[in-house]
């Protein structure tokens, strides 16, 4: 499954009015809509981090950025979210392609952050979006 290289869905401290979008204003990403895909939301107290769901019900919520020069912009997102392409063991999160669902209905191909470990305690957030939480 290959993203539109250019797209980037965001759930947690990336989306406008948190912690992290300053690092998407600086990259110059321009904010194409809401979006929603199939995944559990967990808080992990200061963060949130995403995982992957077969089931329909679950929903993540979040925002859909394109990227005014992906290769740039997805290197320093992923030292932001503490990926490490030589050490996917020590990595908490992973870049991977996901199919998302626009506001309109259309679906597209984009880059997602999802969690792929944490150590400490996490919690189901039933809405599935961090802006409610």
């Amino acid at each position: 499954m290959i993203p539109t290289p250019d797209l980037l869905f965001v759930y947690g401290s990336l989306r406008r009015g948190f912690e992290l979008h300053g690092v998407l204003a600086g990259l110059g990403a321009r904010h194409v809509g809401n979006a929603s895909l199939r995944g559990r939301l967990f808080d992990l107290g200061h963060y949130c981090g995403a995982k992957p769901s077969n089931a329909a019900a679950d929903r993540v919520h979040g925002e859909v950025y394109r990227l005014a020069n992906p290769e740039r912009a997805l290197g320093i997102l992923d030292r932001t979210e503490g990926l490490r392409p030589g050490a996917p063991a020590e990595s908490f999160y992973r870049r991977e392609a996901a199919e998302v669902t626009l506001e309109n209905g259309a679906t597209t191909q984009a880059w997602i952050y999802w969690l792929a470990r944490w150590p400490g305690p996490k919690r189901l957030i039933a809405s599935g979006d961090y802006a409610e939480h």
